[in-house]
């Protein structure tokens, strides 16, 4: 079976080859090929193949000859297309987590049907509609559970200290505000958080601007940190909103090089003198870095946070028969400037070989300032989130934090608002009764070091294995210890943890606005003149 499908992702990459050559000849060639191959495996070989698993794999395989964003989407998986593009999806409105061969929710969407229908996050799903989910990916889950709005789904749920029990309820439209929150700090700043770039996302940040101005912003803090991206079209008219320019946005190139479109400000300006700082973490990707490096380009806007992911590529959704769709690489993009930040370099030479990286180029923004391409957007301050300490990574890689959360969730107060949440003495216990029940244990990060070491101290003359060991030891007695040493900070993490499950992303940003760490040191740069200055000028 896998020597077939080896066989068949060979085809498909000559097919890919021949066709991205334009030899017509070669093309009617391969595919006469592969037909027969198929064929010749349908009706002969020892086990039976769906031709959907065969030919399936052969399109993944020619696909994983290129970049990771083109990508085949079947009829089974539309919704994603869908929710892509507008920010909607068939659903039941829940995202979930693989806790080893387990499936939990670990949010729902306020007022979609699964939140309507009485299930917790926390919740282990067990089948669906009959189909069992152990064993099965988060994507094979979610597949199973997005359908056609209005059709009957059965789920089989879970739940700590309680026999399992069915759900029946109807799919419906789940629609994500591509703006789930924005609001005015204390000193006049105005935030807005924006979550995709999808079809309603300019309408709903310019809502957001002339909501806040009204209020008495000051100045703005357009929040990018862990934004994807999603349509080129709604970066441009955003980018609009912050500038009088009528200069080049963004322009892309297609095949060979070639120009294939120029995209200037669309719409009307409504904040473009006042400050502004757009925030970015590795997780701000295609138009997330369109909006920053056209600001950045402009000397528009100071630029904070931790450098993007380098995602300088564009995608066009094409149909195909019997309702699947594609998305496909078309072209890059480049910023005002004239630089592209794809970081990673997917082109091939005539050989089908992966061309190396070039060199970085210095490009120039309208102050003259010196920018660079090829590495996302590097910011123009680096603003570093606060870290947790390492137990709080390994109870969530265990998901003991979900567990805590699925079981204490229903008893909290809903009357205390979001950014008002703390944990109290009563939490805490219940928090250790919980690592005490799961025997949660870690080992940290220096202890495997030192185990590394251990193996090879008889190659060192100047270290002992009684010197490791009773470093171990030490490390070994803190890690014991560490509920009492971090507790404060663990503290911190499940406050932060049980707010985004009770209050969803609306709930966390609010209580972000006055107290997480980044919008602050940004609001307060927004507000000293002279800091912006230096941060835009020549150095």
């Amino acid at each position: 079976m896998r020597k077939f499908l080896l066989g068949l992702t060979a085809i498909s990459a000559a097919l890919l080859m021949s066709a991205s050559q334009g030899d017509s000849f070669e093309t009617s060639k391969q595919l006469e090929i592969f037909t027969n191959v198929l064929r010749e495996v349908q009706t002969q070989y020892v086990d039976e193949i769906s031709p959907e698993e065969a030919v399936g794999s052969a399109i993944r395989g020619m696909l994983s000859q290129l970049d990771p964003y083109t990508v085949y989407y079947p009829e089974d998986q539309i919704e994603d297309v869908r929710l892509l593009q507008t920010g909607a999806y068939g659903g039941i409105g829940c995202t979930i987590q693989r806790v080893e061969d387990k499936i939990f929710i670990s949010s729902l969407h306020p007022g979609g049907p699964a939140h309507k229908a009485g299930l917790h996050v926390g919740d282990q799903i067990r089948s669906v509609s009959n189909t069992s989910t152990t064993s099965k990916t988060t994507s094979e889950v979610s597949t199973l559970l997005k359908g056609t709005p209005g059709t009957e789904v059965t789920l089989e749920i879970g739940r700590y200290n309680t026999p399992p029990k069915t759900y029946t309820f109807n799919r419906a439209d789940i629609v994500q505000n591509p703006v789930p929150y924005y609001g005015l700090r204390v000193d006049g700043t105005g935030y807005i958080y924006l979550d995709a770039f999808t079809e309603r996302a300019s309408a709903e940040v310019g809502k957001a601007i002339k909501d806040l101005k009204e209020q008495g912003a000051n100045a703005f803090i357009l929040d990018l940190r862990g934004n994807g991206g999603g349509l080129l079209m709604e970066a441009v008219k955003i980018v609009s909103f912050f500038v009088e320019t009528t200069d080049t946005v963004v322009s892309t190139r297609g095949r060979g090089g070639k120009i294939q479109d120029v995209y200037r400000t669309q719409g009307r300006d409504l904040w473009p003198t006042g400050p502004v700082a757009v925030l970015i973490d590795g997780s701000s990707a295609s138009a997330s870095e369109i909006v920053a490096g056209a600001l950045q380009d402009f000397d528009r806007a100071v630029i904070l946070g931790q450098q993007s992911f380098g995602k300088g590529l564009v995608q066009q959704v094409h149909p195909l028969p019997f309702g699947a769709q594609m998305k496909v690489t078309i072209a890059k993009y480049y910023t005002p400037s004239g630089r592209c930040i794809q970081k990673v370099n997917y082109d091939r030479g005539e050989d089908g070989e992966r061309e190396q990286k070039q060199v970085s180029k210095i490009f120039t923004t309208a102050g003259g300032r010196p920018v660079v391409d090829g590495d996302g957007i590097a910011p123009d301050s680096v603003l570093q989130s606060p870290y947790y300490p390492e137990a709080v990574a390994a109870l969530n890689a265990k998901a003991l934090d979900l567990k805590f959360a699925g079981r204490i969730l229903p008893e909290l107060d809903s009357s205390i608002g979001a950014s008002q949440f703390r944990m109290s003495e009563d939490l805490w216990n219940s928090f250790t009764s919980v690592l005490e029940e799961e025997e949660f244990e870690f080992t940290s990060i220096g202890e495997l070091q030192l185990k590394r070491l251990l193996a090879d101290v008889h190659e060192m003359d100047y270290i002992t294995e009684a010197d490791v060991k009773s470093w171990m030891a030490v490390l070994a007695e803190r890690r014991g210890k560490v509920l009492e040493t971090d507790k404060d900070a663990i503290s911190e993490y499940l406050e932060d943890y049980l707010v985004s499950k009770k209050y969803g992303t609306a709930g966390t940003l609010e209580r972000g606005l006055q107290a997480d760490e980044v919008v602050i040191i940004a609001a307060d740069i927004l507000h000293q003149p002279s800091t912006i200055e230096r941060l835009l000028s020549v150095k």
